[in-house]
């Protein structure tokens, strides 16, 4: 009787994540800074033997200029052959202090009615049926989206009102006052009456334009465009020479993410030639955790009128990766879909919690696993950011991304 072979568990070789960062306030690397982080614990707890590096490497912008990358690498300490590097794409210099509080009222009013008028059509009844099959988004459909639509109306009333109190207040303080209530009092009251819903909602507003006319549809196009030509340096760098890039995104840095691939889709559909120059076979995850991407579907896609049939499978054309095919409005005519995608092999992992408003299980796409997380956490800004800080979340993403076992092709896990 001969024994069976010992099967090791081996980290892969040469693995890259790029991770989006989401919305609201946020700083240069704090991104790369909780992922290794945390990542460094978990590897504390299996024993690696791993070197960290700061590396910085030339990159290009879209428009040819030059920039220099920093960013994170975990090393094998012995002799084996794996490394991690962990980079960061930091879009929010694209939108900080970009739009006006009555814009983002006025845009969350006509996003909610469009969606309300968009789902009450006749021949929208399916897309509504299938909407409302999830229990959380019946609710959310039918109750909470009349009544925001309600306190937003009211919040849009009592804003100046709000803002000449609290200006009028610090103005008579102003004098017994000290440190940031030194500024400016009109400046200052925008900050003390407005800073959520400015730094979060914000984000969305300029990010979710439909417009092609708004200027800040050249803000979305903008933040795409550099996404794209990061990851594309990165796939095409040849002293890392990945074998593996994986796209991470939280928050609204899952849309990020996702639009990113979307737009590689549609280059990658361009010209065969082309397709592999991209080295799309290197991409083999998309993370998202935190994750609006439903409500962004449901809720902020671009909506044509009644009867234009065309224009709407053009852009379902341009927004098809991975959409379940039952989303697809009806009509009598079929139109061929030019865009081919070549990101079959990409294994997708969404994150969610229960007490995180922002996410929820995606429901819109297909040939994902969706995965609820357990850690303890509030409604609301604890339950939408504890992914960063629950150690079984990194542990879930380095069983399912980057190990291997001692003669199988792939280490399966049992999450």
């Amino acid at each position: 009787m001969t024994d069976k072979p010992k099967r090791v568990r081996l980290l892969k070789g040469r693995t890259a994540f790029l991770f989006i960062h989401g919305i609201g306030e946020q700083n240069p690397f704090e991104t790369v800074d909780f992922f290794t982080h945390n990542f460094l614990k978990y590897f504390d707890k299996q024993n690696l033997a791993f070197n960290l590096e700061h590396l910085i490497a030339k990159r290009r912008l879209s428009t040819g200029s030059v920039w220099t990358e920093s960013f994170v690498r975990l090393k094998s300490a012995s002799n084996e052959d794996w490394l991690i590097d962990v980079h960061e794409y930091y879009w929010s210099p694209y939108t900080e202090k970009k739009i006006t509080v009555p814009e983002i009222l006025q845009w969350a009013e006509q996003t909610l009615n469009g969606t309300i008028k968009f789902y009450n059509r006749r021949e929208n009844q399916f897309l509504l049926d299938s909407l409302l099959a999830n229990r959380d988004n019946k609710s959310f459909f039918k109750y909470r989206l009349r009544s925001l639509t309600i306190l937003l109306r009211i919040f849009n009333f009592l804003y100046p009102v709000l803002r000449m109190g609290v200006w009028l207040i610090l103005f008579l303080a102003g004098p017994f006052l000290k440190g940031r209530f030194l500024q400016s009092a009109w400046q200052l009251s925008k900050q003390l009456v407005t800073p959520p819903l400015v730094d979060f909602v914000g984000d969305i507003t300029i990010y979710s334009t439909t417009d092609q006319k708004s200027p800040y549809k050249i803000i979305r196009q903008q933040i795409l465009r550099e996404s794209l030509t990061l990851l594309k340096a990165i796939l095409k760098d040849k002293q890392a020479n990945y074998d593996q890039v994986i796209i991470a995104g939280h928050s609204l840095g899952s849309c990020i993410a996702y639009d990113t691939l979307n737009l590689l889709c549609i280059e990658a559909s361009l010209s065969q030639d082309k397709n592999n120059n991209l080295l799309l076979d290197k991409i083999k995850g998309l993370i998202t955790f935190g994750s609006p991407l439903d409500k962004i579907a449901f809720f902020f896609r671009e909506v044509p009128q009644e009867g234009q049939y065309i224009r709407q499978r053009i852009l379902e054309h341009l927004n098809s990766f991975r959409v379940k095919p039952e989303f697809t409005q009806k009509n009598q005519y079929s139109i061929k879909n030019p865009v081919e995608c070549k990101l079959d092999g990409v294994r997708w992992v969404n994150y969610y919690h229960l007490q995180d408003p922002i996410s929820g299980h995606l429901d819109y796409y297909e040939n994902l696993d969706n995965v609820e997380m357990k850690y303890q956490a509030s409604w609301g800004d604890q339950g939408h950011q504890g992914y960063w800080f629950d150690a079984s979340f990194y542990e879930n993403i380095a069983e399912r991304f980057l190990y291997v076992t001692n003669g199988d092709k792939e280490y399966k896990s049992e999450w």
